[in-house]
């Protein structure tokens, strides 16, 4: 069986965001456990992939160049007809299988039988498509439901939660329901203490600190939630006595797409720190290595998480894996997905999430039970299991 893979979510600006990581381990994960397949990942010439340090490891795979590094923006029409599709044809055998993990860039299912991965329907749930005005909105939804409608011709669906599934058929019912099938994200993280003292205050420890990672600035992400709930989390330290302002938690906010000021949505949220006057007690790390990851969370007395709509949810399970208590949105892929390894609140009332936060803090019995809880759920995603579920698709439709 030959699978052509569109791997160039592994070099683009989704390579260390939840896209591009599973790109990367799905691929690792059909390398590692099926020596029977022969992959074909389309890579760009010029630009680090995170799957290079590890494919030289495997003789069941090959790298196809597709020429010079394109970013994804509204071009990627373009660049698929004249780009992508003439790789794609030159590489292509009679018993190939098209797979891409990130339908933006466009895929050959008139051609080819292909299989395509559906992360969520944020976009089309909140009618965002793009951040920089009406007119790239516009733009963006019309590129966006052109490339939707053709995953009407592909063979199978895969999605990462229930949720997910349940929202690609609420827009295509007319789509088969068991050939949409739930493939659930694994976590890789590895379980050793890295140094952050790069990242964090020297001091950080000994105060103790909320970690918010993964997220985003977009609307759904409700970022501004997360700020104005620990606001309230401060508040009530205050109002209670419990810790002197200068000595309370920190909020550490993790990932390089919090720092670039001059997006006007992280511009917006810098603001909104000044003006509740607590720039003093939010740490922005900007870009982390991969061996920091388990200690941001790891040290954390909580971490959090209030995006309205998530597919899966990869950060909160890294969280969960790292023993850190988890607080977030009552969203139902959480629900689906963190289950009763979390605690559960409304995102939109930032007292009411503040006052968890607060018993968060004070309360090391009421948080070790749900972060044992949480530890144990999220030893059922791995890469492995996703790897399995993605290559018995492959099967069904080669057989």
């Amino acid at each position: 069986m030959h699978v052509i893979v569109d791997a160039t979510t592994t070099q683009d600006e989704m390579a260390y965001h939840g896209i591009g990581q599973y790109t990367k381990n799905v691929v690792l994960g059909l390398l590692k456990n099926y020596s029977d397949l022969k992959i074909t990942l389309l890579l760009f010439d010029d630009t680090k992939s995170t799957l290079d340090d590890y494919i030289k490891d495997y003789g069941n795979v090959e790298v196809s160049r597709l020429g010079k590094y394109r970013s994804n923006n509204f071009l990627n029409g373009f660049y698929y007809l004249f780009q992508f599709y003439p790789r794609i044809k030159k590489i292509k055998r009679k018993d190939s299988v098209y797979f891409c993990p990130y339908f933006w860039r466009n895929f050959p299912a008139r051609k080819i039988p292909t299989v395509l991965f559906v992360h969520d329907m944020n976009l089309a749930r909140f009618n965002m498509y793009s951040q920089r005005g009406w007119l790239f909105n516009l733009i963006r939804k019309n590129q966006y439901w052109r490339i939707m409608r053709k995953s009407r011709l592909c063979k199978y669906i895969l999605c990462n939660s229930q949720v997910t599934k349940d929202d690609y058929l609420n827009y295509f019912p007319k789509y088969p329901n068991d050939r949409v099938v739930v493939s659930h994200l694994g976590v890789d993280i590895e379980k050793e203490e890295g140094d952050i003292s790069d990242l964090v205050p020297n001091d950080c420890f000994e105060k103790g600190y909320l970690i918010y990672l993964g997220g985003g600035v977009n609307r759904s992400k409700n970022s501004e939630g997360v700020i104005k709930s620990y606001y309230e989390f401060l508040k009530n330290l205050e109002s209670r006595k419990e810790v002197k302002f200068s000595d309370a938690p920190y909020l550490v906010i993790s990932g390089k797409s919090f720092v670039d000021k001059s997006k006007k949505e992280v511009h917006q949220l810098h603001e909104l720190i000044n003006s509740l006057d607590i720039e003093d007690k939010v740490v922005f790390t900007g870009f982390y290595k991969d061996e920091q990851r388990y200690s941001l969370l790891k040290n954390a007395f909580a971490f959090i998480h209030l995006s309205l709509y998530e597919g899966f949810g990869i950060s909160v399970v890294e969280a969960m894996r790292s023993g850190v208590p988890v607080v977030v949105h009552e969203s139902d892929v959480y629900k689906e997905v963190v289950g009763e390894g979390g605690i559960f609140v409304d995102g939109t009332k930032e007292k009411r999430v503040g006052e968890v936060l607060f018993k968060a803090f004070i309360a090391e019995n009421f948080t070790k039970d749900i972060a044992q809880i949480g530890y144990e759920r999220s030893l059922r995603y791995t890469w492995d299991n996703t790897a399995q579920v993605t290559y018995d698709v492959f099967n069904k439709l080669c057989g």
